[in-house]
């Protein structure tokens, strides 16, 4: 390789000397392949290699929702948007399960404890009825469908689960009966009580005075008593009543007084081996015209359960009156 001073006597072959020692130093320049690139390898000098043309054809990027950012040019930041109910977007993940975000995402644990909440829920099925009530049994809640009118809340014989039970004792309303006509009368009386109790008010008769009579069963020859009677504060009696008739007043209700009000109460009145025992007492205004309290015990004589109620008076016609029939327990 000649140096800066020497002559150059033969050109060819000092350029091929020339030529050996760039090839030797710059070798990693040499050669590569058709679409390849020349890259540093290192931080050494001349330290070059050929590498494949990776870099692309990219002249832009546009980013759109839920991404941001983009550009066409040097460093491009791509980012993307929170998520809410009306964008796309990203969320955050939540165990919750009492949030009431909007913007939170659950995970399989969250939906697993709701799960487990709603699996422990009792069932909106188990009640099929208006009035349905709940209540648990050995195991699991369970229904108790709505009782009948009249029936009260109790607990059955075992003690162990509520139900619904006519009450002990308590009156039932069974009827309310206007009276009127020759005659009227209450049927099919319910068979579910021990004691009938009427409350008979404002009788008033559209043809005459006349004395008030009731037929238990429509008889009136098997009723019998005696009767105490106070009229304008003087006692008289006792009084035979019947035998065998219906059961009645004995005297006479003036008959345009609304005043008149009586009480009739049956014991037993659904057996059907033996009598029924009754009392019949109240207050009448009689033809004289008098003021009457009185008070009757007898007896329904026929072993027969007592299933309907026949009121008339003998004077003719009822105008107005009012009995309401009760069942006691």
């Amino acid at each position: 390789m000649p140096t800066a001073t020497d002559l150059v006597t033969d050109l060819p072959a000092d350029f091929e000397v020339f030529g050996q020692a760039v090839a030797t130093s710059m070798a990693d320049l040499l050669g590569g392949t058709s679409g390849q690139i020349l890259a540093k390898n290192s931080n050494t000098d001349m330290d070059f290699v050929w590498i494949a043309n990776d870099q692309g054809d990219i002249t832009g990027v546009t980013a759109t929702s839920p991404l941001t950012g983009g550009g066409t040019s040097g460093a491009i930041t791509i980012g993307i948007q929170d998520a809410t109910t009306s964008v796309k977007g990203s969320v955050q993940l939540s165990d919750s399960t009492s949030t009431t975000s909007s913007v939170l995402a659950s995970t399989p644990t969250a939906t697993k404890s709701a799960y487990d909440l709603a699996d422990a829920a009792i069932a909106k099925s188990t009640v099929t009825t208006a009035g349905d009530i709940i209540y648990r049994n050995a195991t699991v809640p369970v229904r108790l469908g709505i009782g009948t009118a009249g029936q009260v809340l109790t607990v059955n014989s075992g003690a162990t689960a509520p139900q619904w039970a006519t009450p002990t004792g308590g009156m039932t309303l069974l009827s309310t009966t206007t009276l009127s006509g020759a005659t009227t009368t209450i049927s099919s009386i319910s068979q579910s009580y021990k004691t009938l109790i009427a409350f008979i008010f404002g009788v008033t008769n559209a043809t005459g005075d006349g004395v008030f009579r009731i037929a238990p069963n429509a008889s009136t020859t098997d009723s019998f008593g005696v009767q105490i009677t106070n009229t304008n504060n003087t006692a008289t009696g006792p009084v035979t009543i019947g035998g065998n008739t219906y059961i009645n007043t004995v005297t006479a209700l003036a008959r345009a007084n609304t005043a008149n009000n009586m009480t009739l109460q049956i014991n037993n009145y659904t057996n059907a081996s033996n009598n029924k025992n009754y009392t019949f007492n109240g207050y009448i205004r009689t033809t004289s015209p008098s003021d009457m309290v009185f008070w009757q015990s007898g007896s329904y004589a026929v072993a027969t359960a007592v299933s309907s109620l026949v009121f008339s008076n003998a004077g003719g016609n009822f105008s107005t009156g009012t009995v309401l029939l009760y069942g006691v327990s």
